[in-house]
């Protein structure tokens, strides 16, 4: 019995945490944003945002339009 219980445990612990290959690519693509604006690197900060003019950044000043600009509000800011 003791096994069985043992078995389901780790069998259950598998199952929770594992991660899809797109959970995986997201959680790697966070990781390399956080390490280069902790490095203070907006340019590789970037990468992981969607290099387009329809991107949409919602920040306190309203809605702004495209990449490059989401880019120089960073360097502005901060």
């Amino acid at each position: 019995m003791k096994k069985i219980l043992l078995f389901t445990f780790c069998l259950i612990s598998t199952i929770s945490f594992a991660q899809s290959k797109n959970e995986k690519a997201i959680i790697k693509i966070l990781a390399a944003q956080e390490t280069a604006w902790n490095n203070g690197n907006l340019e590789k900060f970037m990468i992981g945002y969607w290099n387009n003019d329809s991107l949409l950044f919602i920040g306190k000043n309203g809605p702004k339009y495209g990449y490059n600009i989401t880019l120089a509000n960073y360097k502005k800011g901060y």
